[in-house]
């Protein structure tokens, strides 16, 4: 059994200082739990949690993906668990602060490999749809690509994207690189809230 801490031999003096100063770090914006500590001012560095707005679009293009009005994105700041251009830009803004950043692809996606990039017979490109499973299949959209984008879930639970160009009557051109690769990306990112481990 945890052991619980008992009150009943503190004076009312006490139990009543005890009180005013859990309230003000309440009202002060802390949280004890977890270890973290809110902190509405102070701007993000790594290892802090933070909670961003985002919107993304291609320069000078329309915007295709965005969590603004939704769910706001939580991660930990330099954990690599987002691309490195975005978590650089988000570090040193404070909560509420919203700025465009501009990333190249050595900042986001990485290069394209022209070695998963391939022509093939068109029979064959058929072939290769025919067999995917339609349930596992998703159609994508993206301004500024050639074609729509397919998406399919292996039954592994690994994903393939295809993206099919220059069709004729013989031969078609298929992508196999990851979405994003090898393009500019621009970020408007709106910095919600940071919390600092305590």
């Amino acid at each position: 059994m945890k052991n619980k801490t008992h009150f009943s031999g503190l004076s009312p003096f006490s139990l009543a200082v005890i009180a005013v100063i859990l309230s003000a770090l309440f009202i002060a914006g802390l949280s004890l739990a977890g270890g973290y500590a809110m902190d509405k001012n102070a701007p993000a560095k790594s290892g802090d949690q933070v909670s961003v707005y985002y919107s993304l679009s291609f320069p000078g293009g329309a915007v295709f993906e965005s969590n603004v009005n939704d769910t706001p994105l939580n991660f930990t700041l330099g954990s690599g668990a987002m691309i490195s251009g975005f978590d650089r830009a988000i570090r040193e803004m404070v909560p509420g602060e919203t700025k465009t950043v501009i990333l190249t692809p050595d900042e986001a996606y990485g290069e394209k490999n022209e070695s998963l990039v391939k022509k093939i017979p068109l029979n064959e490109a058929i072939d290769l749809v025919n067999g995917m499973n339609r349930e596992n299949i998703t159609i994508s959209f993206i301004p500024g690509y050639p074609c729509p984008m397919i998406e399919y879930k292996l039954p592994e639970g690994k994903f393939m994207r295809y993206v099919f160009t220059n069709i004729t009557e013989d031969s078609v051109t298929v992508d196999t690189n990851r979405p994003l690769v090898g393009k500019d990306l621009r970020f408007t990112i709106t910095l919600d809230s940071v919390i600092k481990r305590a």
